[in-house]
């Protein structure tokens, strides 16, 4: 059985990226065994790399290959030992206190980054490198950071490592949505050296293939967070939509006042639901101060936020998990992309009938108001779709795992 080290988010406010991690490691899991599997977070200790480096550079490749090429010299210099000892992961789902000092680190990550660029890793990398040595395979779950960020450079960079250290390597339940030039030949590089690759749309494989990235390598699987499934005894219809804006999108408010008169005149009460309530504190108390819509008490886990969602009759939502999680509980939503193309790969992939919406695109408001009068007229077979559509792409989550042994 393959030994493998999964790369997931482990810290998070984000109760979507709580339910992809959860259920992607149970999977993994289920295929390999809980003794085969060591599942760490985002790498720590690979700081001094640097997205300007390359874009400035005459050869993008080169300089990273470089990196990678200094990073495993010295750690085979240190004859470290690399004894496999399994672990799962403990997942903290971060809270408002624990963000106390949040501000500050942000504003000093630049300096720090600009601190040990003169050296090639943390003494505490030593030991996670030390781990994927250990095992078969590495592999990246990357979510919602799969993009022209420092997170995705040191993840990239970590892959490169493994596969100079004779490891295979793979990334599943991912978007990857990447616009520097510098960038793409670096991702062609890395993912074309995989040995599998599983994405959640065709938008994401299309990207990857231009790139360079070998079609043959690039599979489609649904996002993990459709496995989704709480726990729903006891759980009533409460009459109510649920809805939800991101800081990330351009709107105003004027647009909102359309679609919250809309839904009122539909004799609707409505409550703002987020996997991610703390980075939409400001839109949450501007839906409260404008509207008198409040927001859904806070949840401890993404099971019980899923129950909660389940008590809805549809959800207005631009946030992706919120969408996923409320269709694995059979409710309706009408998407609203919340970041370029994610959101509508995924529906599309789930044979969705009502169309993601973008409001970069014109006439948004109206197709809002068309898919909410569809629904209130009953004009949508929902019933037909969660009894014999939605079924098949949530056992399809599967593709993200079932390659592993066949490699």
């Amino acid at each position: 059985m393959k030994k493998v080290f999964l790369v997931t988010k482990l810290k998070t406010t984000n109760l979507g990226n709580q339910a992809l991690s959860m259920e992607l490691i149970k999977l993994f899991q289920g295929k390999v065994g809980k003794e085969n599997l060591f599942v760490g977070g985002r790498p720590l200790g690979l700081y001094g790399y640097s997205i300007n480096a390359l874009k400035s550079s005459s050869d993008p490749v080169k300089l990273f290959e470089s990196w990678a090429d200094a990073v495993v010299k010295k750690f085979r210099s240190l004859k470290t030992e690399t004894r496999f000892v399994s672990r799962t992961g403990d997942f903290n789902l971060t809270n408002k206190k624990s963000l106390k000092f949040e501000g500050l680190k942000t504003m000093l990550r630049p300096v720090k980054r600009v601190i040990k660029k003169y050296f090639l890793f943390d003494k505490s990398y030593i030991k996670r490198l030390a781990t994927i040595n250990s095992c078969d395979y590495l592999i990246y779950s990357g979510a919602g950071e799969a993009s022209d960020n420092h997170v995705f450079l040191r993840q990239m960079l970590e892959l490169r490592i493994a596969q100079k250290l004779d490891k295979k390597t793979g990334a599943v339940n991912q978007s990857v949505v990447v616009k520097d030039e510098a960038f793409k030949k670096v991702v062609q590089l890395v993912y074309g050296n995989m040995d599998q690759i599983v994405v959640r749309g065709a938008t994401t494989k299309a990207g990857l293939v231009s790139f360079g990235v070998d079609e043959s390598k690039v599979a489609i699987a649904p996002d993990t967070a459709i496995r989704t499934s709480s726990d729903f005894q006891g759980v009533a219809k409460n009459g109510k939509v649920g809805i939800n804006f991101t800081p990330f999108i351009k709107f105003e408010w004027k647009d909102i006042d359309t679609i919250i008169n809309k839904l009122r005149q539909h004799k609707r009460e409505m409550v703002f639901v987020t996997n991610e309530p703390l980075g939409d504190i400001p839109i949450i108390n501007e839906f409260k101060s404008r509207y008198n819509i409040y927001a859904m008490e806070a949840c401890s886990d993404y099971l019980e936020f899923q129950k909660k969602l389940a008590a809805f009759d549809y959800i207005v939502s631009t946030r992706l998990h919120t969408n996923v999680m409320s269709l694995a509980a059979n409710v309706p939503v009408i998407p609203i992309e919340g970041l370029v193309f994610k959101t509508r790969e995924l529906l599309s992939q789930f044979e969705y009938p009502i169309y993601t919406i973008n409001v970069n695109e014109p006439g948004w408001v109206d197709e809002i108001v068309k898919a909410i009068d569809s629904i209130e007229s009953h004009a949508i077979d929902f019933e037909h779709y969660f009894k014999k559509v939605i079924g098949k792409h949530k056992e399809d989550v599967n593709k993200n795992v079932s390659w592993i042994n066949n490699n």
